[in-house]
């Protein structure tokens, strides 16, 4: 029950706190010029919302699943281009090789500190 309360009073002072810097930001003009940056923000988001609804309404959403369609195909077509085995093959030799370089990298390094420790004593 203590801890129902407790909690109720943290959002309540919480929400409170959040009231008043909302607020404070309607009254800022950060911009100084002359209009509060809330109805900045107000009219950029109204017009950005007018303008995707124009998008959508003039959307050919036929073309654009032919359009998708023809990327699928097309993809479908390009995994089907390689030979599997050799793929297999390829990939195995970069791993096998990124590990190597990865291998001769950190030696590399490894052995640059050394050299410059060497160097200082």
């Amino acid at each position: 029950m203590f801890r129902k309360k407790l909690t109720e009073v943290a959002v309540e002072s919480v929400t409170e706190y959040l009231e008043e810097k909302l607020e404070y930001l309607k009254t800022l003009d950060l911009d100084k010029d002359g209009q509060k940056d809330v109805d900045q923000i107000t009219e950029i988001v109204k017009r950005c919302g007018a303008a995707v609804k124009d998008v959508l309404d003039t959307t050919d959403f036929a073309k654009m699943a032919t359009g998708l369609e023809q990327i699928i195909t097309g993809t479908e077509m390009i995994g089907k281009s390689f030979d599997p085995d050799k793929v297999k093959i390829f990939a195995n030799e970069f791993k096998v090789g990124a590990t190597k370089i990865g291998e001769l990298t950190q030696l590399g390094i490894t052995e640059v500190k050394n050299h410059q420790k060497n160097q200082h004593s």
